[in-house]
Order: C-alpha cells, then sequence, then structure tokens
C-alpha cells in the first residue's frame, strides 16, 4: 500500500489523522493504536506502512462496501415494491459519544456508519440524515428500552 493510497481509504472512511491512528492502528501488537505523528510519518512516505494496518484498512473498505451495497440493495428493492418513498431517514451521529450511547458499539464503527451514511444520501435523492439529538431522543423514547429499532422510529417521527 502506497502513502496517498492511506490517505485516500482513510478519507474514505471519515477518519481523522487522530481518529485513525487511535482505532485502525489498534491492533494486540499496538492495543492503543499509535500517535497521530506515527500515523502521519506513514501517510507523508516516512516510515513503512506495516503489512498488518494495509490488511486492516482494506478489510474497513470491505466493509464500508458491503453494508453500503446491501443498504442500498434494501432501497432499490423497497422502491420496486413499494414505489419511491418521500423519505429514507438514517441518523447521523456527529459525536462519537451519541454514538456509543447504545451498548456494545464500536468506536471504530462509528465513521464507517458514517462513511455508509454520507453516500447512501449521495446515491438516492430520497435518504435524509437526521442528526442525532440526545435530548431529543430521551424525550420521545419517555422511558422505552432504547434500540436500534427505536432510533429508526425517532428518526422518522422527528421528521414529520
Amino acid at each position: 500500500m502506497t502513502p496517498t493510497t492511506l490517505v485516500a481509504l482513510r478519507r474514505l472512511l471519515f477518519f481523522t489523522t487522530q481518529e485513525a491512528a487511535l482505532f485502525v492502528a489498534a491492533s494486540s501488537e499496538r492495543p492503543q493504536g499509535v500517535s497521530d505523528q506515527q500515523w502521519r510519518q506513514w501517510e507523508d512516505g516516512e516510515q513503512p506502512i506495516p503489512a498488518d494496518l494495509a490488511r486492516r484498512i482494506t478489510e474497513l473498505v470491505d466493509w464500508r462496501s458491503t453494508a453500503l451495497a446491501a443498504t442500498a440493495d434494501t432501497i432499490r428493492q423497497q422502491i420496486k415494491d413499494k414505489g419511491v418513498p418521500e423519505a429514507v431517514f438514517i441518523i447521523w451521529y456527529e459525536r462519537l459519544d451519541d454514538w456509543k450511547s447504545l451498548p456494545n458499539r464500536e468506536p471504530l464503527m462509528w465513521r464507517l456508519q458514517q462513511a455508509v451514511c454520507a453516500a447512501l444520501a449521495g446515491m438516492f435523492s430520497t435518504v435524509r440524515l437526521v442528526a442525532f439529538d440526545a435530548a431529543a431522543y430521551t424525550g420521545w423514547l419517555a422511558g422505552r428500552d432504547d434500540s436500534e429499532s427505536m432510533r429508526a422510529q425517532w428518526a422518522s417521527a422527528s421528521q414529520a
């Protein structure tokens, strides 16, 4: 992998250099990731890119592609079966803390989810990104159990 490819893939996945250093570079050899400076040295070509890092970022790009294709196929099937919807609402998590507010969410997946959401918004004019608002969501939830499906319902209801 070349430094330019590393930069391009990091940007495709919406990671800042600091986030990539922390989340993408984490491995059994580097459980805490690496410093932002180390990541920049790989991107600047000052240090060789480790093979495990190249594999990891390629796997993340593959995950993004699979998730994007599956979701796009679902939207296309809905359009075929029911016609073009007025809107498809998808939650946009601007802050990592909001993303992690559901249990068992990996911080690494936050930016990947954003990358998929942005691509879907570009692919389908009916996709509407709804910024997650923790206070508004908590009020709407009214003591019910939090879940992915409840958040999807909130996104649709909050735009109605």
